[in-house]
């Protein structure tokens, strides 16, 4: 398993990849591009006048799973980290399933992995399989 450092594992070209998919589709980017810009900004202190760190932590956070259920949706290379992070019966399972778990995860207020794992296992999931998912999904968002 992977410990995660606080550092974000989705980068600006994860984003770029992500608009131009929804351009794609005749979507809409503008939350996309907003997303961005607030991630990679260069920083704000919390008062909208810079000289920041960039946004709080609970807000990075926030965007980064708005970030994962756009590419569960749409693909792209943001979703290739996610499978990256699985074995081939689990990224098959991902591949399957996306738009079924990105509607859950919409719904969700918090993640945690016990109602991912609750979720992916009602699908039709073994419970070692969607564990090791849910474990993926809130390390890549984290």
């Amino acid at each position: 398993m992977t410990i995660s450092t606080g550092e974000s594992l989705i980068t600006a070209a994860d984003i770029d990849d992500l608009i131009t998919r929804v351009r794609r589709t005749a979507g809409d980017p503008g939350p996309l591009e907003s997303a961005k810009a607030t991630l990679f900004s260069g920083g704000r202190d919390g008062d909208g006048r810079g000289a920041g760190t960039g946004p709080d932590p609970e807000a990075a956070r926030l965007i980064r799973q708005r970030l994962l259920v756009t590419a569960l949706r749409h693909g792209g290379a943001l979703l290739a980290k996610l499978l990256s992070r699985l074995g081939p019966r689990e990224t098959a399972m991902v591949r399957r399933y996306a738009h079924r778990l990105a509607n859950f995860l919409d719904t969700l207020e918090v993640w945690a992995a016990r109602p991912i794992v609750l979720a992916l296992m009602r699908i039709g999931l073994p419970y070692g399989e969607a564990e090791t998912i849910a474990v993926a999904v809130l390390l890549l968002v984290g």
